[in-house]
């Protein structure tokens, strides 16, 4: 059996021109932050104006999809807010695998803490009973009346089920996936990390077509995209994503059927 020796190992690897963490000699891509490797200035440029591209079609698709559920009143059913939301997924999903030598690593959770998660799950659910009691009331004060997620689909059978499902379990797996997944690898190869990390909050938080809302969406989308460069994986903004979500969807549906 050939084994490597520490002195061998080294001879075969080299630092990531981005992170500066090892990496063998012949890859092309960094296993840690995803950058690609070994390119001269002219490829370089090249690359980032194609990352720009992909950027601006991912973001264009789910803009025009949004707009769509947000604004012509014939698609504001369950039934077409479900398509949108499948829809959705979809696209995140294909242009993360579209791109999967780059974003692979961001699947791996080696370095889990529980009391880190911890931390980070507590500060989405203080920040989720704060932010829903600042909206209910800019909500009462501006408009007399509050907004529920729950009513729009407590009318059909599993109201509760669906409304968790899709308000919850949905936006943070795949909204995790594009945004600080796709969208933010992307923009940390054309800008550096604080760009990269504000202009994929800002977008974010524009794609959710509520102006109102931009006031903590802004800051939600910085905390989770920094969380997400700071811990090179998705795993922890997942989690912090739902556990905001989801304490929504509690206080919700305890309000409305208690």
């Amino acid at each position: 059996m050939n084994s490597i020796t520490l002195e061998d190992d080294l001879t075969v690897q080299k630092l990531c021109s981005n992170c500066n963490e090892p990496i063998l000699i012949e890859n092309r891509f960094c296993r840690h932050c995803g950058s690609a490797q070994n390119i001269d200035a002219g490829q370089a440029d090249g690359q980032k104006w194609n990352n720009i591209k992909q950027v601006a079609i991912f973001f264009s698709f789910n803009a025009v999809i949004c707009a769509i559920a947000c604004y012509i009143n014939y698609f504001k059913t369950v039934e077409w807010s479900i398509t949108f939301d499948v829809l959705l997924a979809i696209i995140a999903v294909t242009f993360f695998c579209d791109n999967w030598a780059q974003n692979k690593f961001l699947l791996s959770w080696s370095n889990f803490s529980i009391l880190k998660l911890l931390a980070y799950v507590g500060i989405a659910v203080i920040g989720s009973f704060t932010v829903s009691f600042i909206i209910d009331w800019i909500n009462q004060a501006l408009f007399s009346e509050g907004l529920s997620y729950y009513a729009f689909y407590a009318t059909r059978s599993y109201g509760k089920e669906l409304t968790i499902f899709f308000v919850a379990i949905m936006p943070a797996l795949f909204e995790e996936l594009g945004y600080r997944g796709f969208m933010l690898q992307k923009l940390l190869h054309v800008f550096d990390k604080n760009q990269a990390i504000f202009i994929s909050a800002f977008l974010f938080a524009i794609m959710h077509m509520s102006f109102i809302s931009l006031f903590w969406l802004i800051p939600f989308g910085l905390l989770l995209a920094y969380v997400r460069v700071k811990e090179n994986t998705l795993w922890y903004v997942v989690c912090m994503h739902f556990a905001f979500n989801f304490t929504v969807c509690i206080m919700e549906l305890y309000k409305l059927t208690s």
